[in-house]
């Protein structure tokens, strides 16, 4: 698990934006995992319990930044947790 989190910060880390890279941080505590991607796109979070909902893209270079902190914030917030999970 360790392993896990260094690696999740090493990739976080380098984000150009240090207000989306804590808000990418705040995700991660609250359980949601991020993958690294190519191109405009700089990864994708998803919740721990794979809803469909509980997804979204991060951006590298974001029209509006603090707009874009705000939805990454708000789509943690939004989740419905554990309590909804169907398999």
């Amino acid at each position: 698990m360790l392993y896990v989190t260094i690696m999740f910060y090493e990739r976080i880390r380098m984000h150009p934006n240090k207000h989306i890279r804590e808000a990418l941080k705040y995700a991660e505590v609250q359980g949601w995992a991020f993958a690294k991607s190519h191109g405009h796109a700089y990864g994708r979070i998803r919740c721990c319990f794979r809803h469909s909902d509980c997804q979204m893209w991060i951006w590298s270079t974001p029209r509006n930044p603090e707009g874009h902190v705000r939805r990454i914030r708000k789509t943690v917030e939004a989740c419905p947790g554990e309590d909804t999970y169907d398999s």
